[in-house]
C-alpha cells in the first residue's frame, strides 16, 4: 500500500543495485526481482530503470493485474548502490589487485569479487568501502 500523508503519496526509498553485464550495466531493485534494466552505459541503464515502475504499473493495469505494493504506486526514490562488479566496471582505472593489496585483502579473492564469482560478506564489504572512502579522502587532500 502506498504511503499517504495528508492525501499526498510519499516517495518510498528503495535500493537499486548496479552490476556489470556482458555488454554494460544491469540495475536491479532490491526486494523486487522483476525490476531490472540494462544499458551499454550506466546513464542508459539508469534512464531505463527510472521508467520501469510507471511502465510496469501501466502494463499491469491494462492486464487487470494487481499492482505490487513494493512499487508504491510508482512513487519511488532510488538509492543507487554498486556491487563490486558494477564498481569496477564503472571505474576501470582502479585495479582490483592494487586495491586488494592496499586494503590487505587477498588479491585473487578481490578479482573473484570483481567478476561476481564470489559473494562478498557484510564485514568485507564494509572493509572495502571504508578503504575506498579513505583513498578518496586522501585524494581530496592532494595539491599541486
Amino acid at each position: 500500500m502506498p504511503i499517504i500523508i495528508n492525501r499526498t503519496i510519499m516517495k518510498k526509498k528503495v535500493k537499486a543495485i548496479i552490476s556489470k553485464s556482458e555488454t554494460g550495466f544491469v540495475i536491479m531493485m532490491d526486494g523486487f526481482d522483476l525490476a531490472m534494466s540494462y544499458g551499454d552505459t550506466l546513464e542508459e541503464a539508469k534512464a531505463d530503470f527510472e521508467n520501469f515502475p510507471k511502465e510496469y504499473i501501466e502494463v499491469s493495469k491494462e492486464a487487470g493485474k494487481e499492482i505490487p505494493p513494493e512499487l508504491n504506486n510508482g512513487e519511488l526514490e532510488f538509492e543507487y548502490v554498486y556491487d563490486l562488479s558494477g564498481f569496477f566496471k564503472q571505474f576501470p582505472f582502479i585495479s582490483a589487485t592494487a586495491l586488494a593489496k592496499k586494503l590487505g585483502i587477498n588479491d585473487g579473492l578481490m578479482r573473484r569479487y570483481k567478476s561476481g564469482c564470489a559473494p562478498v560478506g557484510e564485514q568485507q564489504k564494509r572493509k572495502i568501502l571504508d578503504g575506498i572512502h579513505a583513498i578518496g579522502k586522501d585524494l581530496l587532500s592532494v595539491q599541486f
